[in-house]
């Protein structure tokens, strides 16, 4: 206690002898007051902002209600999502889907020259959000000239089943080469995993 009074004592003497040293402290401590009221400014600003944005949402939510519309507007894209998936055919197990996809891809190309067509089944994987659909990824490569890729393309795409072409690739010139890539999708069975 001695030693904190005699330092005060000896500060005390410091800042009555340097009359200079009185405004620096009060400089100091009006300098530390106005950072402290600039952070708890900042506080404020950042707490309305959170607040504004709360109410905005709530008012977005209260704006909502009562709108039955969108309860049947989800029943409708239900139904839509259940009959487009009742269109696809069902496999199953994933060996049965590649398989039904090679043979029906054979027998869109018995038409044109097999020998130069080859049929190549790269992947198969159930969709992210539907785990019981099957994504069939298939590569078609051959020397087909443009009108019978152009025909190969159509027979393609009037497939009863769902098959997207993904990409296409013809290069016509003295090889006439096609490159094809597809995606056909098929309902797994219930009770099977894929």
């Amino acid at each position: 206690m001695k030693a904190l009074d005699a330092t005060l004592q000896s500060l005390k003497g410091q800042v009555d002898a340097a009359p200079w040293l009185r405004w620096a402290g009060l400089a100091i401590a009006l300098l530390l007051a106005a950072l402290a009221l600039q952070t708890l400014d900042a506080w404020r600003v950042e707490r309305q902002k959170a607040s504004i944005e709360s109410e905005q949402a709530l008012r977005r939510i209260l704006a909502l209600k009562g709108q039955d519309v969108w309860l049947t507007r989800e029943k409708s894209a239900r139904q839509l999502c259940d009959s487009l998936k009742a269109q696809l055919p069902q496999v199953a197990t994933p060996g049965m889907a590649q398989a039904s996809l090679q043979n029906w891809l054979r027998n869109i190309t018995a038409n044109f020259d097999t020998q130069n067509v080859v049929i190549r089944l790269n992947r198969s994987a159930p969709l992210e959000n539907m785990p019981d659909v099957l994504r069939v990824n298939a590569a078609l490569n051959g020397a087909l000239n443009p009108r019978q890729a152009l025909a190969l393309i159509r027979q393609i795409e009037s497939a009863p089943n769902l098959v997207v072409v993904e990409t296409v690739a013809l290069q016509s010139d003295s090889s006439s080469t096609l490159h094809l890539t597809v995606n056909a999708y098929y309902r797994i069975a219930a009770g099977t995993t894929p």
